[in-house]
């Protein structure tokens, strides 16, 4: 389902963050839950947020929200489905959505959207014309392929995917410059367990190398760890700068945090195993990130590349009551 714009009469209308009660339990929270966020610099950014009062299968419906104070005020730009994820472009005003089965592009920060005519696909853009995508990822016997346009998505071509075997789920893709990226690649989840690979390239896709692996069987053999990648946790997304410096995200594990391109972690405390995810994030610099912490609280952060402390910019009441 595309998103549809709101009509938003006298211009833009500001959001109060005011918990509505829901059901007959005396415990409330807002109906609409943050599950994105995508900052194209330290001011601006886009906050895709899902109706969690919904129950129907299809049809439910998500709004996306934009900021240009860093994320202390926001104003509903658009609604439509449920479940949008994020792509900002840094350092331009422009910022990918996945919808459903959608693919939207806004040019103005998120005041604006366009449909596009490509299929659902995780993106990473350097540039607004230059970028690469994968497509969902549906079994390890059918993996994505890994496109790169430099056309604005006009024209794609095949690059070299790292995801293969066993590790054959990508996870994540972070390209932070025409030439530099990586990819998370995935096996199966066992329970709380999941083996992962860390993969950069220095040649746009073309090759890459194997920087971090761990195997979801532990302790793993020695032969087969790459690294110090823990095996708990479910990666869910990353974001890198072109000095190595990175963020992993997972569910139910840690955030981690690498200083050399993959190769070594360390555990964000921001986050808790199985209490404090780090739902989505942005590093915009060593000095600037962002991100999305859900727990028993929802807190949207601002922190620094160690992201060992932070400065919360809005809080929710999460559905779940701790």
């Amino acid at each position: 389902m595309s998103l549809m714009r709101v009509l938003l009469a006298g211009g833009a209308a500001l959001v109060a963050f005011v918990p509505s009660a829901l059901g007959s339990s005396s415990y409330t929270y807002p109906r609409f839950q943050p599950v994105s966020i995508a900052f194209v610099d330290a001011r601006h950014g886009v906050l895709a947020e899902d109706d969690w009062a919904c129950q129907n299968a299809h049809g439910c419906q998500g709004r996306l929200l934009v900021t240009s104070d860093g994320g202390a005020r926001w104003h509903v730009a658009y609604v439509g489905a449920r479940g949008t994820e994020l792509f900002p472009v840094r350092g331009s005003d422009v910022v990918y959505a996945l919808g459903g089965n959608t693919m939207l592009r806004s040019v103005d920060a998120g005041n604006h959207w366009n449909r596009l005519d490509w299929g659902p696909a995780v993106v990473s853009f350097v540039t607004p014309s230059h970028g690469w995508r994968l497509g969902p990822a549906r079994t390890l016997a059918h993996p994505p392929a890994l496109l790169e346009t430099r056309d604005g998505g006009r024209g794609w071509t095949s690059r070299a995917d790292p995801c293969t075997g066993e590790y054959g789920l990508p996870a994540a893709l972070s390209f932070a410059s025409a030439t530099r990226g990586w990819m998370v690649c995935n096996t199966e989840a066992t329970a709380g367990y999941r083996g992962k690979e860390i993969w950069m390239t220095s040649d746009g896709g073309g090759h890459w190398t194997l920087e971090g692996r761990t195997h979801p069987i532990g302790p793993p053999e020695p032969e087969q760890q790459v690294g110090n990648l823990p095996g708990y946790g479910y990666p869910t997304g990353a974001t890198f700068l072109v000095d190595g410096h990175g963020w992993v995200l997972q569910g139910r594990g840690y955030m981690l945090v690498t200083a050399d391109g993959g190769h070594t972690w360390q555990h964000s405390p921001l986050t808790e195993p199985d209490t404090i995810a780090a739902q989505s994030a942005d590093l915009l610099s060593n000095k600037v990130g962002f991100v999305l912490l859900r727990g028993c609280t929802v807190r949207l952060v601002r922190t620094d590349f160690a992201a060992a402390t932070a400065t919360t910019l809005q809080r929710w009441k999460s559905p779940t009551q701790c």
